[in-house]
């Protein structure tokens, strides 16, 4: 079944239901071990990742250091660590006797990752379906229709970290590591962009279609279909994030 024209080592079931609870929360292992990390610097990390990935701080927006330590509470210390974290994750450009500002969005790499999540969702396709359970799709399929109800309620920041589940948990399913921590990387990597669509409300109506016809495919366990609906699905919103980036 192809979408209607537009308008315009696997993991246990155990493994995978927790993915599923903590994949928002997921940070690149060269990040340090939770023992390295303060739960302060843990808290100023997250915080500053969601004001840059829901624009509260713009891109190219400078950071000044007094007003971020007031604002959380925190000594100099843990908000530079958390600046590099970021920048590490390539939202944050700091540079030497210059300080540190919010990285800009580049339409040429953000063209090249959709492309390249694009081949990794159609290669995770088959694998998914030869693994998934009853249990997993239930889970799933819980997950979207919990993002359908938030699309309705218009609660944009809801609908858009279930969205990041629903994407993230269904790769995780294929049981390659590689291919989940690659996928999880380049995911983040697009997650500011993406943002910049979650208020239009024709693409959440088109993304809800998509998602349904996703969980079709995977519910038949059709690999090839699978594939190719995830690659289609992945296309139409980098064909939305582009065009808004370039007004």
């Amino acid at each position: 079944m192809y979408f209607p024209a537009r308008d315009s080592s696997s993991p246990s079931h155990s493994e995978v239901t927790s993915s599923m609870t903590t994949l928002l929360n997921r940070r690149d292992p060269g990040q340090g071990s939770a023992s390295e990390r303060s739960p302060l610097h843990d808290d100023v990390v997250d915080q500053l990742r969601q004001m840059i990935i829901r624009c509260e701080l713009v891109p190219g927006e400078r950071f000044t250091e007094q007003k971020l330590v007031e604002k959380f509470g925190v000594s100099r210390t843990p908000l530079r660590e958390a600046l590099k974290i970021l920048a590490s994750e390539g939202l944050v450009e700091m540079r030497p006797h210059r300080g540190s500002s919010v990285s800009p969005i580049s339409i040429e790499e953000i063209s090249e990752t959709f492309a390249v999540l694009g081949t990794l969702e159609e290669m995770a396709g088959p694998l998914v379906c030869d693994r998934v359970s009853n249990v997993d799709i239930a889970r799933l399929e819980r997950i979207k229709d919990e993002m359908s109800s938030k699309r309705d309620a218009t609660d944009r920041n809801s609908y858009f970290e279930l969205n990041v589940a629903f994407h993230q948990s269904m790769i995780a399913l294929s049981g390659n590591a590689v291919l989940s921590a690659t996928y999880n990387q380049l995911f983040g990597k697009l997650q500011r962009a993406r943002y910049l669509v979650n208020d239009d409300q024709n693409r959440w109506s088109e993304s809800a279609r998509e998602h349904s016809w996703i969980m079709e495919a995977l519910r038949q366990r059709d690999g090839a279909e699978l594939s190719k609906r995830l690659r289609e699905h992945n296309s139409r919103t980098a064909q939305a994030v582009l065009d808004k980036l370039r007004g």
